[in-house]
């Protein structure tokens, strides 16, 4: 993780410097993920490594701070996911149901502290997930001053239209997103030797044996890459999420990828 977001990491900060973050800017990002399959050259927590990553920049960009990344994905099956002779290394440990439980308790303790706007952002892009946080944000905001929304993080790519890439599985996007933020982690030489005479392909499908979907990140990723991501994703976010704050723009009752791009208030 890079050292600056330290900052803005709840679970790194005292009481008194949590306390001023709050009385200048109330916004509370919630990044969650999953634990799965992401290639053999990225750790198994990628998918929250990189909303925690995002969640950061938003907050030291425009105010507010970061919960540590929260580890359940909705992953649809008993096994997980993960190609052939790499199976059982995915945490099959959450529903609909619990996410929603999960968040709505957190969405709950984090209004009776004082936060007054909440940011699900969730790097395991499925809607149910998104749907998920979404909903529990607003349900516990019923009847507070207090408003949020979710969103996954593909839906920015998705609505700016100004990525070359766009969100994958363990290709260029999010290869080059823990390049970026967790160098130490990454492998690109295993993936080399796993790929072999295929190393050259432009993209890949998510059945093939490396279970990698979108872009080969041995051609097009990269640490530079990950920070203009980062930094896309972070600006889009947490101009929302001041926009919110400041009551210039309301959450949808419902999630909708549209809810990024929409210019006016509601």
């Amino acid at each position: 993780m890079k050292k600056e977001y330290e900052e803005v990491c709840y679970e790194l900060l005292r009481p008194e410097q949590v306390k001023a973050i709050r009385e200048k800017c109330p916004i509370v990002y919630i990044p969650a993920g999953s634990l799965e399959w992401h290639g053999v050259q990225n750790p198994l927590g990628t998918d929250g490594l990189k909303a925690h990553a995002i969640c950061c920049e938003a907050a030291i960009r425009h105010g507010g701070i970061v919960l540590p990344a929260f580890y359940l994905g909705i992953l649809g099956d008993r096994e997980g996911w993960g190609p052939a002779g790499w199976k059982g290394f995915t945490v099959t440990s959450g529903t609909v149901e619990l996410m929603w439980a999960n968040m709505f308790r957190l969405a709950l303790g984090l209004i009776a502290d004082g936060w007054k706007t909440l940011v699900g952002v969730t790097g395991h892009d499925i809607e149910p997930q998104r749907d998920a946080i979404h909903n529990a944000i607003q349900q516990a905001a019923k009847g507070s001053p207090a408003k949020g929304f979710a969103i996954t993080e593909g839906e920015n790519w998705e609505g700016g239209e100004a990525m070359r890439f766009s969100m994958d599985h363990a290709g260029a996007w999010e290869t080059s997103v823990m390049m970026a933020v967790h160098p130490g982690r990454v492998d690109l030489e295993s993936l080399r030797t796993q790929m072999g005479d295929r190393a050259g392909l432009d993209k890949l499908e998510m059945k093939e044996a490396e279970g990698i979907g979108g872009f080969n990140p041995l051609k097009h990723a990269s640490a530079e890459l990950g920070d203009q991501i980062i930094r896309f994703c972070a600006d889009r976010i947490g101009r929302r999420a001041v926009e919110v704050l400041e009551g210039k723009i309301l959450p949808l009752d419902k999630a909708d990828k549209r809810f990024m791009d929409n210019p006016g208030p509601r």
